[in-house]
């Protein structure tokens, strides 16, 4: 019983359902993240943010499209335990006319304290997953990353999350299957604030779009 209890803390809260995870039996030593080091990362610190994107994987869909030698090392993919989890928050502009004039990469970061870590890692299970994200996307709109943190745990637990296990087992699944689900399973979201994109029957990822008040709003509106 003390084992269980145990277990339960040191585990945390994953979402909105409450989900317990399975944390690494080692966590990484080295998960900074500097984009000077970085081939395909740019510098954007001038952009205006103008509203925010709450992105949602679907672990199934990721762990199945990286190359296995890859997805053999990645903890994530090892257990089939997760299921839509946070990619991160992402500041945008509505003037932007390109992926490079969004804010990006305003600023670099010290290594996050690995209990940060461990409070977020049900929620966005990958060490350097949550560090880039910090620093890529969360640096451009927040004072720290705790903040940055807390408003995508804010963001994803107000969150109803469909059935996405027997959503997704329909052969016929598309796009506008899974937006009408959670539109059902969330009153206050339109159509319009959410993005569906599959590849085929694989569901990779969902944009949920708010406001700088963390209200929903118009993810096409320029």
């Amino acid at each position: 019983m003390i084992f269980v209890i145990f277990f339960l803390i040191l585990c945390g809260i994953c979402n909105g359902a409450q989900n317990i995870c399975r944390f690494p039996p080692r966590w990484k030593t080295q998960y900074d993240f500097d984009y000077n080091k970085k081939q395909h990362e740019w510098a954007t610190v001038n952009s205006k943010t103008d509203y925010y994107k709450l992105v949602l994987s679907w672990s199934p869909s990721f762990c199945k499209h990286l190359p296995s030698s890859q997805r053999n090392h990645t903890f994530q993919c090892q257990y089939d335990d997760f299921g839509l989890v946070v990619h991160g928050l992402w500041a945008q502009s509505r003037t932007a006319k390109s992926l490079r004039q969004h804010p990006r990469n305003c600023r670099n970061s010290e290594p996050l304290p690995l209990n940060t870590i461990k409070r977020h890692f049900c929620m966005m299970p990958d060490e350097s997953l949550i560090q880039a994200e910090w620093e890529k996307h969360g640096t451009c709109s927040f004072r720290t990353a705790e903040e940055y943190l807390n408003t995508i745990e804010k963001l994803y637990t107000a969150l109803t999350i469909p059935d996405m296990q027997q959503i997704l087992r329909d052969k016929r699944i598309d796009q506008y299957k899974v937006k009408k689900a959670f539109l059902e399973k969330n009153q206050s979201l339109r159509a319009n604030h959410i993005v569906i994109y599959m590849k085929g029957t694989d569901l990779i990822d969902i944009k949920i779009c708010y406001d700088l008040k963390l209200n929903y709003t118009n993810c096409y509106r320029k």
